[in-house]
């Protein structure tokens, strides 16, 4: 090779190399994306305005937090939560899964057992930042698995009753709040449920959304086991609950109760979540409806041996186990879940309660200054409810079998049925179904 060959060949190296350098330099200063799915929608039933608002908040103040300058946050978006399980099946299924994702409760289960879900245990055991205790233990049991922690919840919906308490003092009716248990309960929904026409049938009623549900888990007693697919009530606590929701369905003597019943006034107790209840107890949307009767939230009545016993909702966000930015995942998720700042974003920008539970504590230490046209709910009262609250198991099945209780014990009260047969045929055909999904 010539001398001018070879200083032709040695200069095209050195333009290589410095265009390898350069192009390294561009990739190293390109921000690493950490992908994450929403949804709009939720599975209380609560219209959110504006859903996405809360998780844009959220990335940019990540994103100005020292350290983050080289990570980027990019959403995908676009799917009603009746459709996002579907939408997140489908990726999974090609690999195309987010780093990050909101959780559908029924999915949760499926993801943990077939190991798609990032086990959190070790993160959390290792970081001194994280801390359990500011958290309720029933919101991380929302996304515990076989005693691993496989996602974090944002923010926390408890329900509870609301009391028409014009209602009960025009019938001359008073709570006590230190026996609130399933007989004073039927007791007082039987003085409601009263002839105002003279026609043989009610036209004032008991109670609203009342179930199974709220009944069997007040009980003492759950439906299922929460990691495997086995029948977890008793026999004895289910017999009391199907007498007890016989005698509620006799005061209404076949008539069907609405949300508009409520509405009107003539209904002294409702179903209420957390959403609701701060939607319509503020300013201006207390103007809107049940406007009519003075009206608060209390606890749900204790059943024999059991305590009172609500539904709790939470959103859960997971990692897939096939990220891979785990750590800048990790770090993520953990700021959505715990950074007080952004927690109090939660409250601000959401109907929803925070996750953590310091920040809910310094919320309402200024709330009557904040929100003096609201009704406020004090933290002893809801520290109480999601204590006591029960969590849907989180099975991909769920949904079916849930349905299907509803339709048997429905069909056992509404045709008086034996309660002890319809009981060893429930548990006989939930066996059966059972065994479909082992």
């Amino acid at each position: 090779m010539t001398r001018k060959r070879r200083s032709i060949v040695l200069i095209l190296l050195l333009l290589a190399a410095a265009a390898l350098l350069i192009t390294g330099e561009i990739r190293s200063r390109r921000p690493m994306v950490i992908t994450m799915s929403l949804y709009t929608g939720n599975s209380w039933g609560v219209p959110q305005n504006f859903a996405y608002a809360i998780y844009d908040k959220g990335a940019e103040m990540f994103l100005s937090e020292p350290g983050n300058e080289d990570i980027s946050i990019e959403y995908k978006t676009g799917n009603l939560y009746r459709y996002y399980s579907e939408w997140l099946a489908r990726n999974i299924l090609t690999g195309n899964e987010p780093d990050l994702f909101l959780m559908v409760e029924e999915d949760f289960n499926t993801y943990a057992s077939i190991g798609l879900l990032e086990n959190l245990s070790p993160y959390l055991d290792s970081d001194p930042d994280f801390h359990r205790q500011d958290y309720h233990a029933m919101t991380l049991e929302a996304g515990s698995f076989r005693g691993d922690q496989y996602s974090l919840p944002i923010s926390v919906v408890p329900s509870f009753l609301i009391v028409n308490k014009s209602l009960l003092e025009e019938n001359g009716i008073s709570i006590d709040r230190e026996d609130w248990d399933w007989e004073q309960f039927y007791t007082i929904c039987s003085r409601l449920s009263r002839d105002l026409t003279g026609d043989g049938m009610p036209d004032q009623f008991g109670v609203y959304g009342y179930d199974w549900q709220q009944a069997l888990y007040s009980s003492g007693t759950t439906l299922l086991s929460p990691d495997s697919y086995e029948l977890a009530f008793d026999d004895g606590k289910m017999e009391e609950t199907l007498e007890f929701l016989k005698k509620m369905h006799r005061l209404n003597k076949g008539q069907t109760v609405s949300e508009k019943d409520f509405e009107r006034g003539i209904v002294g107790f409702r179903i209420f979540n957390f959403s609701e209840y701060r939607t319509y107890s503020s300013f201006p949307y207390s103007a809107i409806r049940y406007t009519d009767f003075d009206w608060e939230a209390i606890p749900m009545p204790a059943g024999p041996g059991g305590e009172s016993a609500s539904k709790l909702y939470t959103v859960q966000l997971g990692m897939s186990s096939r990220s891979r930015h785990k750590k800048q995942a990790y770090s993520y998720m953990k700021y959505l879940a715990s950074n007080p700042e952004f927690q109090k974003e939660i409250w601000h920008m959401t109907n929803n309660l925070p996750a953590n539970r310091e920040v809910i504590s310094e919320i309402y230490q200024g709330l009557a200054k904040e929100e003096p046209y609201s009704k406020t709910l004090d933290i002893p009262f809801i520290d109480s409810v999601i204590r006591n609250s029960y969590l849907d198991p989180n099975f991909k099945w769920y949904r079916a079998i849930d349905e299907y209780v509803d339709q048997k014990i429905f069909t056992i009260i509404a045709k008086d049925q034996d309660i002890p047969d319809g009981i060893r045929e429930l548990r006989r055909e939930l066996e059966s179904k059972l065994l479909e999904y082992r």
